[in-house]
């Protein structure tokens, strides 16, 4: 689990995500987000006892954006802080590094807070994902949550998505983008399928607000596209 620098206000969405990874890295000022969660969310009586059990594998990045006073509870908490200066990467790739290096059997790399707030900065993790994926860890697949939707890369080819709706963990609404260039796709098991569909951003036609209509939906294109369910 990657924690950026965004705000994070649902705690039970945070818990489940927390609790499903086996490694978690608070990205630079995501520390201050995790602190600030639970200072929203517990009396002081209880803060410290929820942040014992919410502590970060790591925190790593520019160390630019944490603030001190965190900083200084992580620290004696006993979490590892490492300072990485390269200014020529972002601090998600570097601890998407981090983690490849630390935990090299990790196939899913769960991303939370990546893109809400600030436009340029979502583009730019959709720009990063798709280096990190095409040409950096092909055998990684980034998973990235924000508290409205999920958003996945799909390489070319033909991919089986598993959604119960029933299960009431995404809403029927999704969209395919391609965001890297033209694209030619199929679906099946939506509202409104299409074969052999060109697809472009800039003038051309765009599948979003479609709906899933069935527990499995098949997605077939010719180039990367993102893929977001609500």
């Amino acid at each position: 689990l990657v924690i950026l620098n965004s705000p994070i206000d649902d705690l039970e969405y945070f818990r489940r995500l927390f609790d499903h990874a086996s490694y978690r890295i608070c990205v630079d000022g995501g520390a201050n987000r995790v602190h600030d969660l639970l200072l929203k969310h517990y009396p002081s009586s209880e803060y410290h006892e929820a942040l014992a059990h919410a502590l970060p594998s790591a925190i790593h990045g520019d160390l630019d954006s944490i603030n001190e006073d965190v900083r200084l509870k992580y620290e004696q908490l006993g979490v590892p802080i490492t300072h990485d200066p390269d200014q020529y990467s972002t601090d998600f790739a570097k601890a998407v590094k981090t983690i490849a290096a630390k935990m090299p059997q990790v196939r899913d790399v769960l991303v939370l807070g990546s893109l809400g707030g600030r436009v340029d900065h979502g583009i730019g993790l959709l720009h990063e994902i798709y280096r990190q994926q095409k040409f950096h860890h092909p055998d990684l697949q980034f998973w990235f949550f924000s508290e409205a939707s999920v958003t996945i890369l799909l390489r070319p080819g033909t991919t089986e998505l598993v959604t119960p709706l029933k299960d009431g963990l995404i809403t029927p609404n999704i969209g395919i983008l391609p965001l890297y260039g033209k694209a030619v796709i199929s679906i099946e098991g939506c509202e409104w399928d299409v074969t052999d569909w060109p697809t472009e951003l800039g003038g051309g036609q765009l599948s979003t607000s479609n709906h899933i209509v069935s527990d499995r939906v098949s997605i077939t294109t010719d180039v990367d596209v993102l893929f977001t369910a609500e």
